[in-house]
This record gives C-alpha cells, structure tokens and sequence, in this order.
C-alpha cells in the first residue's frame, strides 16, 4: 500500500510535539478550556505540566501584564485534548498567584510538583464592582494508574532530549519577565 507524508507523523508511545503547540486558553470568563471564543471543550481537565516561563505583555485583550507560560501534555484521563500531545496556555493574576501557591505548598513538603497530575477547573468570585469572573484552580495529586506512570516515563525521555518549547503567536507582544524586570530597574535607575 502506499503512504503519503506531507505534515509527518505522531511518534507511537512517546510524547508529541507539533509545529506550533496545541493551544488551549483558559477561558475565566466561561470558565471552561476552550479553543477559540466559541469552541469549548470542558469545564475541567488533568494534564502534566512540563514547563512553565514567565512573560510580560499584552495577550488577547488584556494589555501589559504578567503572564505564565505553561506547557502541557493532557493527562491520560483527558480526552478531549489530543493524547500525548504537547499543549500551551497562559495564566495571570488571580490564577497566577494561586499556581504559585500551591507549587509551593508541594515543594515545602519536599513534594516534585512535575511528577504528579495537575487538575485545572474554575473557582467564581465577585468584582470590587459586582461583576462575577472567575479564575483558574489548580489541584495536585500523584499519579496512581499504570497509564499515568508510563506517562511519566515518556515525560521525562521526552524532555532529556531538551525540546524547544516556544509559542511564537502568543509571545509577539510579550517579553521574557526577567527582561521586562530589568527595563524596569533601569527606568526607575534613571529616574
């Protein structure tokens, strides 16, 4: 039988990295994963976080702020994302200080937060004007199935072989957080 190759191939039982990782937004203000403004997916998911780089900038239509890069696999139990696949989203403020949070609940217990299943879902609050948004929750748990192990294995072959994770549409309008501190502390040097 004959094959034809144009966009390439998934590799079996490893990790797969596309040309432009899978994105997914967190969508606070319809509290589900989605993949544009009108296409959810769910209101809760489990992946394995394999990278995390902070940015500073404007992304969609919130202007100059921090932002965390999370790189992600779906974990075995999502199936709504493409199995094995290396995925990206972006979180701020509110979600972001509780990311931090609970990373370092984990490492204060001397607990790998990468070796384990993070679950995203949605927490609602109320704004200083009574508007109601919500933010991105994060719960931990170790990893329990064969299936999540394995996957943790194809993890961390995938990353001894240090892939370049970068979401260059996203990024455009952002800079690295340790540039953007740096032009801070030389703007406020100068001043």
């Amino acid at each position: 039988m004959l094959s034809v190759s144009v966009f390439g191939k998934k590799p079996m039982n490893s990790i797969f990295l596309p040309d432009r990782p899978y994105a997914v937004r967190f969508n606070c203000q319809a509290g589900q994963l989605a993949l544009s403004e009108d296409e959810f997916l769910g209101k809760e998911a489990e992946i394995s976080i394999i990278a995390c780089r902070h940015w500073y900038g404007s992304l969609g239509k919130t202007q100059n702020t921090e932002w965390l890069q999370l790189f992600f696999i779906p974990a075995p139990s999502c199936k709504f994302l493409p199995r094995n696949t290396v995925c990206v989203s972006y979180i701020k403020t509110r979600s972001l200080s509780q990311f931090h949070q609970l990373i370092t609940r984990l490492l204060a217990e001397d607990t790998n937060p990468a070796e384990g299943i993070f679950k995203v879902s949605f927490l609602s609050h109320t704004n200083s004007e009574g508007q109601p948004y919500k933010s991105v929750k994060f719960e931990w748990r170790e990893r329990q199935t064969p299936e999540e192990i394995a996957q943790l294995e194809q993890i961390a072959e995938f990353l001894a072989g240090k892939p370049v994770l970068q979401d260059l549409d996203a990024t455009r309008n952002m800079v690295p957080f340790s540039e953007y501190s740096e032009h801070a502390k030389l703007a406020t040097a100068t001043n």
